[in-house]
């Protein structure tokens, strides 16, 4: 028998049912121990499902008893820092959701302990693996763009044009930055992933829905009620300057959600999107003009198409997905190897990430341009 490896999963949501049990329980090294949910319903639902034979409403209670060798955290953003804690304070790695807490503090704690105890600690950054955000990585790394000069990123849904997103818009639950937590936290990832730049400063406009219209922030009726459209622009450390946008409430077409990657350099440009319809990539040396790439392994961009999740990350039932990758480090922390790893979304990039969204909100509440190292914790 291969080695094995123990995992759990805190949450039973329709995400976990789309994004991780599917790889993980057909991964040859793993074993769903069990599962957990907060009344037990889905948790159950979800054994069924993939034949997973302890059930728990309690996260602590199933670490104490399971003899685990990782968690997977797929939660509200609330719970992301204590149960996160829990399982570093136990030696048991950690995959968790993204963002990775509810602000810089927490993210820096979580960061910090899970290097000092030898976690290996993950966030599940769901995009970096598109083959067109690696397209766009390998050019700025070969100097395809020359020095870089602009950037535009954005990332929008439609759920919240008809009532609050559930917990994702509880300033309590989700974070005051709301969308920026939830689909931002992307965006920023995947510039600095792809740029390997950090943002340094950032100037922004926070926005909430009431009533069928747009209130700032600061004057918004329920002060539970998180963003829900920010638009920033941000100063990276060498130099450059971008511009990003997140909404959940601009209309989509029918195509679920969209992101949109631009990057402009002396030595031309690139353009992708990624939405439920497919993908779209043109390049343009300096100059010259737009043309279309075409990569393997995708869905090309098509109105016809029944639009969703199989055509927007088509790779998420491969060992490209983050969850996979986790197992692997996972499976050579306990047992060795000498196979080379690949590279993971960790704590120290989400809380990088962290870092930014709560410079983008100090922005916003002081009306000012923000250096990302103001709101670092000392």
């Amino acid at each position: 028998m291969s080695n094995q490896i123990r995992v759990g999963l805190i949450g039973a949501s329709w995400f976990a049912d789309l994004w991780f049990l599917p790889v993980l329980s057909k991964h040859p090294g793993v074993t769903v121990a069990a599962i957990c949910s907060r009344n037990g319903t889905n948790a159950s639902r979800m054994a069924e499902k993939y034949g997973i034979p302890a059930i728990y409403t309690s996260a602590v209670d199933m670490m104490d008893a399971e003899q685990l060798d990782g968690v997977c955290i797929i939660t509200p953003n609330d719970t992301h820092f204590p149960l996160s804690m829990e399982a570093i304070g136990r030696g048991i790695h950690v995959l968790c959701e993204k963002p990775l807490a509810l602000d810089g503090s927490q993210s820096q704690i979580m960061r910090m302990e899970a290097e000092r105890k030898g976690i290996v600690h993950a966030v599940n950054f769901s995009v970096r693996e598109h083959p067109g955000v690696q397209y766009l990585r390998d050019a700025v790394k070969e100097g395809r763009l020359g020095s870089l000069l602009e950037g535009r990123f954005e990332y929008t849904g439609d759920y919240a044009l008809s009532g609050s997103p559930g917990w994702r818009g509880s300033v309590r639950e989700g974070g005051t930055g709301g969308v920026l937590q939830d689909l931002g936290s992307h965006i920023i990832d995947l510039a600095q992933y792809i740029t390997g730049d950090p943002v340094a400063a950032v100037q922004s406009s926070v926005r909430c829905l009431e009533e069928g219209r747009l209130v700032d922030f600061a004057d918004r009726t329920n002060p539970d009620q998180a963003a829900d459209t920010i638009m920033f622009q941000a100063d990276f450390n060498s130099g450059w300057h971008g511009v990003f946008h997140t909404s959940w409430i601009r209309p989509q077409g029918n195509g679920g959600q969209t992101i949109t990657l631009e990057l402009f350099g002396t030595g031309g440009g690139l353009k992708l999107s990624i939405e439920g319809y497919g993908y779209k990539l043109l390049s343009a040396d300096a100059g010259g003009t737009w043309e279309f790439i075409s990569l393997p392994a995708l869905y090309d961009w098509d109105l016809a198409s029944d639009p969703g999740e199989d055509r927007f990350r088509p790779y998420r039932n491969t060992e490209k997905n983050e969850a996979w990758k986790w197992a692997n480090a996972v499976l050579a922390a306990k047992f060795g190897g000498d196979d080379p790893l690949p590279e993971l979304p960790d704590f120290k990039d989400a809380d990088r990430v962290q870092h930014v969204i709560d410079a983008v909100m100090q922005s916003a509440q002081n009306k000012r341009k923000v250096e990302v190292q103001e709101v670092l914790v000392r």
